[in-house]
């Protein structure tokens, strides 16, 4: 199995760090996890002053389940990213930047990398209406992390037309009838395995998956196939 989204780092909160890479890993290894794509930490100072995660943190990992992911950020865009990167991230609460913001849109189609997003279907700026026109314009894949997340996601998914390049992710999602709507909209090609750790658990987004009652194929595709395929590994 391969874990689409993880970020390597823990979450400071009074005193403690909570979720650790050496936790991911145990779990990972005890749960049949052979690779993971991975996004630095966004520490509560990026979101505060619109800066950037490590993600040279990210490339520094002598690890061969590394798949790196590079987190980019609107206020700071490089020319050019390392070519070891397989993907980028946009997390729109940086900033409170739109996922359809031309410069998202000309960076992605600049780098030409998939692209994950994070979703929240509560705020304007990072619902899955936001997630199509993004796709609408640009040539690679869309990995809509966390899948609108909320509720609210089961009642408005309805009211948007997807393009093919438009994924599904696992983590996050409130309850389980948001991704069997997913499932039963778009497939078990268009949803991706991830656990957001630290924040998320692996274990729980399995078990959201194991809830749709998927065929053996279906099961490899959400878990496996259907990243390697868009991440061309």
């Amino acid at each position: 199995m391969i874990d689409s989204h993880i970020h390597l780092g823990s979450i400071p909160n009074q005193g403690k760090n909570w979720g650790s890479f050496k936790e991911y890993k145990r779990i990972a290894n005890k749960i049949g996890i052979e690779k993971y794509c991975v996004v630095p930490i966004g520490l509560p100072k990026n979101f505060s002053d619109n800066s950037t995660p490590d993600n040279e943190s990210v490339l520094k990992e002598n690890n061969k389940a590394v798949i790196p992911v590079y987190w980019f950020n609107v206020f700071d865009l490089p020319k050019e990213i390392d070519k070891r990167y397989k993907a980028i991230k946009f997390h729109p609460d940086i900033g409170n930047v739109s996922i359809d913001d031309k410069r998202i849109i000309d960076f992605t189609n600049e780098i030409n990398l998939p692209i994950f997003v994070h979703t929240n279907e509560n705020k304007e700026y990072s619902n899955l209406e936001k997630v199509s026109n993004l796709a609408k314009k640009i040539n690679v894949p869309v990995i809509a992390v966390h899948s609108g997340s909320v509720t609210k996601t089961f009642f408005t998914i309805d009211n948007y037309t997807f393009p093919k390049n438009v994924y599904f992710e696992t983590s996050g999602i409130q309850y389980a009838i948001i991704l069997k709507k997913i499932y039963e909209k778009f497939g078990a090609k268009r949803i991706i395995f991830g656990s957001d750790y630290p924040f998320g658990d692996p274990r729980v987004s399995l078990a959201m998956i194991e809830s749709l009652n998927p065929s053996k194929n279906e099961y490899k595709l959400i878990t496996e196939k259907n990243i390697i395929k868009i991440l061309k590994l």
